[in-house]
This record gives C-alpha cells, sequence and structure tokens, in this order.
C-alpha cells in the first residue's frame, strides 16, 4: 500500500501548491481611501445591496434630478471604488445618475475572495438590480480592467444593461498574470506555469472554470448591445490578436478605440478630452429613452 500513500501525499501536495499559487489572485484588497474629492457640491447617498449568493455589497449614489439613465462604474483590482470618484462630476453634469460600489472582496464590501470578474458577473447584477430600484429605465456599464471584464461576462444575462464601456479589460486572465510576471524579469515558461497554477487553484476555491469565465469566450454573448472597448496600443495584460477576437466575437454593435502610445487604464492620460467626451457620446448616444419611457 506505499504507492497508496505516495499517490495521496503527491496529490495534497498538488493541491496545496495549487491553492497557494491562488493566494495573490483572490485575496481580499483594502480600500484605497479617497474621499476629499466628495466636495462637489453633488447629492450622494450611502447604499447597499445583496448579491443572489448573499454577498453584501456597499457603494455610492449620486442621483440627478429625475433622470431615469444610470451609469454604474465598475472598478479595478487595485481595492476599491475610491479612485473613479474623479469620473462623477462629468457623468453627473452630462445627466446621468451615477452608481459606484465596491465589489466582492475588495473595500468596504464583504465577501473573501475576488476571481476578477467571474463571481462579480453577480455584483454586477445587484448593482444593475438596485439602480432599477431607484427608477432607472436605461442602464449603462463603465469598466476599468477587472470592471470592464466583469461588465463583459455578466452583460449577456441582464437584459436591461444598454450600453457598455470597458477600458483596459483583460482578455484573458492566464496571459495577464503570464505576462504581469514576464515584465518582472521571469522567464516566459515559468511565468506560463505559474499563470496556469493560479488560475487552477483560484477555480478550486471558487467553484467556477476561471479558463473559460473569460472576456475572449464570452464576448459573443454581447450582440446586440452597443459596447466600446478602449485599450492602449503598450498595454502589458493583453494581446492584439485577443482583441481582434473580441471584436470580431461581439459583433457590428461594437467599436473600438486603440491609443498607441499608452498603456493599461492609461488612454485618458494621453487623451484626456477625447477620453471624457467619448464616453459621453457613446452613453448619450445609447442610453436614449424610448418614447414610453419620455
Amino acid at each position: 500500500m506505499e504507492w497508496l500513500a505516495l499517490l495521496v501525499a503527491v496529490l495534497i501536495l498538488v493541491l496545496g501548491v495549487l491553492l497557494i499559487s491562488a493566494i495573490p489572485l483572490v485575496f481580499r484588497r483594502h480600500p484605497q481611501r479617497n474621499l476629499g474629492e466628495l466636495n462637489w457640491g453633488i447629492e450622494c447617498e450611502d447604499v447597499s445591496f445583496t448579491t443572489s449568493d448573499g454577498i453584501h455589497l456597499y457603494g455610492w449614489w449620486f442621483p440627478f434630478n429625475a433622470s431615469q439613465k444610470t451609469i454604474i462604474l465598475l472598478h479595478g483590482v487595485a481595492g476599491s471604488m475610491d479612485p473613479d470618484l474623479k469620473y462623477v462630476p462629468e457623468l453627473h453634469t452630462a445627466g446621468f445618475n451615477v452608481l459606484m460600489f465596491d465589489f466582492r472582496a475588495h473595500g468596504r464590501s464583504a465577501g473573501r475572495i475576488t476571481t476578477l470578474g467571474a463571481l462579480e458577473r453577480k455584483d454586477v447584477q445587484a448593482a444593475v438590480g438596485y439602480a432599477l430600484s431607484r427608477g432607472s429605465s436605461r442602464v449603462g456599464l463603465l469598466g476599468f480592467s477587472m470592471g470592464g471584464r466583469a461588465a463583459i461576462l455578466s452583460a449577456s444575462s441582464i437584459p436591461r444593461v444598454n450600453a457598455i464601456v470597458c477600458d483596459s479589460a483583460p482578455a484573458r486572465l492566464s496571459t495577464a498574470i503570464s505576462k504581469k510576471l514576464i515584465t518582472r524579469k521571469n522567464p516566459a515558461w515559468l511565468s506560463h506555469i505559474a499563470a496556469f497554477l493560479s488560475l487552477a487553484g483560484a477555480s478550486l476555491l471558487s467553484g467556477i472554470n476561471l479558463f473559460r469565465a473569460e472576456p475572449l469566450h464570452q464576448a459573443n454573448r454581447l450582440s446586440g448591445i452597443p459596447t466600446l472597448l478602449i485599450y492602449g496600443g503598450k498595454d502589458p495584460y493583453i494581446t492584439s490578436s485577443e482583441i481582434e477576437r473580441m471584436v470580431s466575437a461581439a459583433g457590428e454593435h461594437a467599436q473600438i478605440w486603440i491609443v498607441p502610445e499608452a498603456g493599461h487604464r492609461d488612454v485618458e492620460k494621453y487623451r484626456q478630452e477625447e477620453y471624457k467626451q467619448m464616453i459621453k457620446d457613446f452613453f448619450h448616444k445609447n442610453l436614449q429613452l424610448l418614447p414610453e419611457e419620455s
């Protein structure tokens, strides 16, 4: 029976390696405090809502008069919604309600693990439900990096999402993880192995196949939903072929804007006014009220 004991030991070792490898991906992120920017004279409400799997989420609601059009901000993996407060005044002045919240296992919200988009689909669904409960009839999603991934993965299952803007959404986590490790001077072969182990471990912890829960594989479900994909030509976390495949799969309602000199999530840095105007124009066009809603 020595072979059986050896097999059990190997399995335990492999399981341990997978779970340890997943820690950098799934660990809880803490808030990035940035509350000073709330002093704009814009009404702000602390709000909360609960996902279908019982995760309590915390957010802010910025109402605009009696507007029925709402834009939901979906933050990146850095820690919390706080850094994205800078987008609120521009969108609010343009006539939109704005809802922002901390994803599960981020900031002030509950939850113990993050999956960078897969489980976060439920968070987006809960946020859209909250916006609808506040009288919204047209809803747009503005997602940054991880938030863009969550927007793409969730939109097809939420009939009330009318438009999506994704800024720097990685198409595949395996690509993003391995490329990040390579930029840190790790050998390519080792980086690819580490990315596989990390995703395998996170899949075990979350109960979701994270190799398949990817925008690259699910962009075809966006067909019919106006979608604007924004990328930097020097973004290290995605390849040009992945971008081409996503745009092709998303169909005729998808458009792409690539800024050659920009990297990950810094298109705004190079084209600030154009960036703001393009997003506002896109939402104005695609969140118009139907005659019966006016």
